[in-house]
């Protein structure tokens, strides 16, 4: 009997038994210092939470005790009158702010709105009407507020409504667009003021009829931007001009209606057969970018 591969073949088991050992050791150990990593991760973890929440709780103690001190001082600003102080204090710790800093705000912003109405005039109606509109925004369900800012605001439509009367009285009767423009604000802020309506409808009439006498004319002449001078009357003294090229326009009016069409005056300047140049002002009618009539200079004056 061959003893030899029997020998080779037990030794060869306990070999690869042997490295079977060993992984298994290995594994064992890397396991282990797994487990031991692990522990440590969260050993690390515990203890950064644990500094954490201590910072946490440390910053916490101190903004709360900063909070105390400026509710402290806020309540004392406002119980002794000075409301708008404590908003400017609030304004500086808005970090700081809670529900407490929250309402001390509200019951300062309203102190501090009572105070500014009882230092404003009592005929200042504007500038209570907007106290009393930031009180009733403050404080909807405060019917006090809003029956202020309702009184108020009567008030102001009442001068408003006398200033634009009082104006309407110095406007020219020739100026109906602004007339017509003025009735109409009136009857807005007055609406039962018979006066108000007749006014406008005999302005409107009037403005409409203007408007339909403004059609025959064709449209209102425009001064050049550069020059300020009238083309049509530039064009119209060329053509009836002798030298026309040495014409030169110079100032002009503002352009007027009249019953015959659009008045402009125009000074201008041109040179005669010796070349001697001389200036004149003239007045010209203009209807449908023509001009119809040249007059004197003393034809019209304008005021």
């Amino acid at each position: 009997m061959n003893i030899s591969p029997i020998k080779e073949f037990l030794l060869s088991k306990k070999i690869i038994l042997a490295a079977i050992a060993g992984v298994i050791v290995v594994i064992t150990i890397v396991i282990g210092v797994l487990k031991v990593q692990k522990t440590i991760a969260v050993e690390e973890a515990r203890v950064a939470e644990v500094v954490r929440l201590e910072e946490v709780r440390v910053q916490t103690e101190k903004e709360d005790r900063a909070r105390e001190k400026i509710v402290f001082s806020m309540k004392r600003l406002i119980e002794t009158g000075h409301a708008e102080t404590a908003l400017a204090v609030a304004e500086k710790n808005k970090d700081l702010m809670n529900d407490e800093l929250k309402a001390l705000i509200h019951l300062a912003t309203e102190k501090d709105l009572l105070f500014r109405i009882e230092n404003t005039s009592k005929y200042n109606y504007s500038e209570l009407a907007k106290y009393y509109a930031q009180l009733a925004s403050l404080e909807p369900d405060n019917s006090k507020y809003s029956k202020q800012l309702k009184g108020y605001d009567k008030k102001l439509q009442r001068r408003l409504e006398k200033k634009l009367y009082a104006q309407a009285q110095t406007l020219p009767m020739r100026d109906y667009k602004a007339n017509m423009d003025i009735y109409a604000e009136l009857m807005r802020l007055n609406p039962g003021e018979g006066l108000y309506e007749s006014k406008y409808d005999r302005y409107k009439s009037k403005y409409d009829s203007f408007m339909k006498d403004l059609e025959k004319f064709g449209d209102k002449p425009q001064k050049t931007a550069t020059d300020g001078h009238y083309v049509v009357v530039e064009t119209y003294l060329k053509e009836n001009s002798e030298f026309p090229e040495t014409l030169q326009m110079e100032r002009c009016t503002d352009c007027y209606f009249t019953d015959s069409g659009w008045l402009v005056g125009c000074n201008y300047s041109e040179q005669n057969e010796i070349g001697t140049r001389l200036s004149e002002f003239l007045w010209f009618t203009i209807s449908n970018s023509t001009v119809q009539k040249v007059e004197a200079s003393g034809a019209y004056t304008v005021n």
